[in-house]
């Protein structure tokens, strides 16, 4: 095995423990780390989502039947820098796999925090990161 595919094995080893940190951290701690650093939190990230032209998707994770994607370039046109490096640092990511977490696993965990077509109550701590 060569230097390279030395890099390439830990590069995949650890994309995979990131992956794994977000299954494992489940659908609350994504809703609850966008509480906080997403200012107006869940619901105005819903919000710029649907602005950009993801109502369709987004409207799917609330809704009943099949969960529809959202391309993590999307989701990273939406986050801003800031809200970015704290959602790594609170998910225990590298900042470049938040929107592609957040694309992966953001639709079940909206579609948890749902109840008959209506997002349920959510918390709103953010105020200060723009």
């Amino acid at each position: 095995m060569g230097l390279l595919d030395g890099v390439k094995t830990l590069i995949g080893d650890v994309v995979a423990a990131a992956d794994r940190a977000v299954v494992n951290a489940g659908s609350g701690k994504l809703a609850l780390a966008l509480a906080k650093f997403y200012p107006g939190g869940l619901v105005a990230f819903l919000d710029r989502l649907r602005e950009a032209g993801h109502g369709d998707a987004v409207e799917s994770w609330i809704g009943s039947g099949e969960n529809r994607p959202i391309p993590a370039a999307a989701i990273a046109g939406c986050l801003p820098e800031a809200v970015t490096e704290r959602l790594a640092y609170d998910l225990n990511l590298p900042a470049g796999r938040v929107p592609t977490a957040l694309a992966e696993f953001l639709p079940a965990a909206v579609a948890a925090q749902s109840k008959d077509g209506k997002l349920k109550p959510q918390p709103n701590f953010s105020t200060q990161v723009r």
